[in-house]
């Protein structure tokens, strides 16, 4: 899933790619696209300005010293993860241990035989402890709040699988009430559905039985299986402190760290109160005196090279910014909740490329900037537990069929109703994998989307498919019936 669309993972590779592995891939899309005689290495941009005539003069430094040159764009593909964010806390200046920031995390070493404490669970905060709560000689895990957490695995398979599009596609507030315009649709609505309310209830516990309590319930021994159970446990008390659902918030994609927990190999702690000395006094006045303290506490988003109200968000599909025009991208400033940057990112590039070669026009200023208020307004509803916070948060699968139609890519009906019947399943079915933007539109590719689409494996267990497919179907229906605030997340154009 972390793939770019036109050069697919090897196909042996059905899991999570080790660093060395991802970096091997780059270095392959690299030779594979001959993009090295593109790169200027050991280079810092040092400021990036509007020019008198048009376009942006950018200065730089680098091993020839100080260098300046006039661009007619500039794509910005630094990210977000930059700039280490440590917080203020009182008494940290007087801490006699060692600090550093999850970014200066490398190996098991710089924890093995320490007392370390590590501030934060998001994604790499979980891989830390997990790691530290290995080999550290005592590890604690300091929360401010709850986190959203999912296996890594299930059933043998990555548990970013199920971010299909049939799973994106079925409207989960089918069955809730969403107080239609007037009272007689209200009413159809209750009462033509209420059957199928019983049916989805049944097929939701069937599928919650065999994907979520019996793997819990497969483990080799009786002390194991009361881990595993223990470890679910943990996990709803851990989302119950987030103050929101799974899906109001981004998610950390794994649990080992919560199975360290559970297993008394880390201790979890509330938030930090302040620092005196060589100890951590946290908010319940409980203590601990760290050799080590990890930050995996975030970056800041700021881009020092550019104008400030330049650099500050909100963005037209979090790509444009329309006081600055169509000649400056950003490109990968976004996170996902659930799903991989580099797929985004690609399709950002492709639309930005389109747009300079003229091949493609921005909307009018007023256009994106009502663009602008309804993805704000989508992601205030939906990520109600961090809302006010990571304006950079969107959600992966509607934002990738966005930017797809921005660029002429997104498949619709037709295009799929031509493929095989394993390609149609799969499509829908299987994991969601930039691939099926090559299958149609600019630079398509559809024998490099239809090798990869074909081979993906269905995502779903039988009673989970059958559900979905069910809100998938009643959802269409709806649409149809009651008008587009029902219409399914992922609809595909006719």
């Amino acid at each position: 899933m972390t793939a770019f669309s036109d050069y697919p993972i090897p196909s042996d590779f059905s899991g999570h790619m080790r660093i060395r592995d991802y970096v091997d891939y780059l270095a392959g899309y690299c030779e594979a696209f001959d993009l090295g005689k593109h790169i200027r290495f050991g280079t810092t941009v040092e400021s990036v300005t509007p020019d008198t005539g048009g376009g942006w003069r950018v200065q730089t430094r680098g091993a020839d010293g100080a260098g300046e040159a006039h661009f007619d764009s500039v794509a910005l593909c630094s990210g977000l993860h930059q700039h280490p964010l440590v917080p203020r806390i009182p008494g940290l200046e007087t801490f006699t241990g060692e600090v550093i920031h999850g970014a200066q995390y490398r190996r098991p070493a710089q924890v093995a035989g320490r007392r370390v404490l590590i501030v934060g669970a998001g994604e790499s905060g979980a891989d830390v402890a997990a790691e530290a709560a290995r080999h550290a000689a005592e590890s604690v895990l300091s929360l401010r709040r709850g986190v959203a957490v999912l296996p890594r695995i299930t059933f043998g398979k990555p548990n970013d699988f199920v971010t299909s599009r049939l799973n994106n596609s079925a409207a989960s507030w089918i069955f809730q009430t969403r107080n239609p315009a007037d009272d007689r649709k209200r009413t159809i609505y209750r009462w033509v559905f209420l059957p199928f309310l019983f049916v989805d209830k049944f097929l939701q516990l069937l599928f919650r039985f065999f994907w979520e309590l019996l793997p819990l319930l497969r483990a080799p021994s009786a002390a194991a299986i009361r881990v595993n159970l223990r470890t679910r446990e943990l996990r709803g008390r851990l989302l119950e402190m987030s103050g929101g659902t799974l899906n109001e918030q981004f998610g950390t994609k794994t649990d080992e760290f919560v199975r360290a927990l559970v297993e008394e190999r880390c201790r979890l702690a509330p938030a930090i109160a302040r620092f005196e000395g060589p100890r951590v006094v946290f908010r319940d006045d409980s203590e601990f005196a760290p050799d080590l303290v990890i930050f995996c506490t975030g970056f800041d988003t700021k881009i020092p090279f550019l104008n400030e109200a330049l650099a500050e968000p909100p963005r037209f599909l979090n790509t444009f910014n329309p006081d600055a025009g169509a000649s400056l991208g950003f490109i990968g400033f976004l996170r996902p909740a659930f799903g991989a940057i580099p797929p985004l990112a690609e399709l950002q590039a492709r639309w930005f490329a389109r747009v300079q070669s003229g091949k493609l026009a921005l909307p009018s200023e007023i256009e994106m900037r009502q663009s602008i208020e309804h993805w704000a307004g989508l992601r205030r509803h939906a990520f109600r537990a961090v809302r006010g916070r990571l304006d950079e948060l969107v959600d992966y699968t509607p934002f990738c069929d966005a930017l797809a139609s921005q660029i002429g890519c997104k498949p619709a009906w037709p295009d799929i109703r031509r493929e095989s019947r394993r390609f149609r399943r799969r499509f829908f079915a299987g994991p969601f994998v930039a691939a099926q933007y090559r299958l149609v539109g600019p630079h398509a590719k559809p024998e490099v989307a239809r090798s990869v689409i074909e081979n993906l494996p269905i995502a779903h267990p039988l009673p989970d498919f059958l559900n979905l497919h069910l809100r998938w179907t009643l959802s269409r229906v709806l649409h149809r019936l009651l008008g587009p605030v029902y219409a399914p997340k992922l609809e595909l154009e006719r």
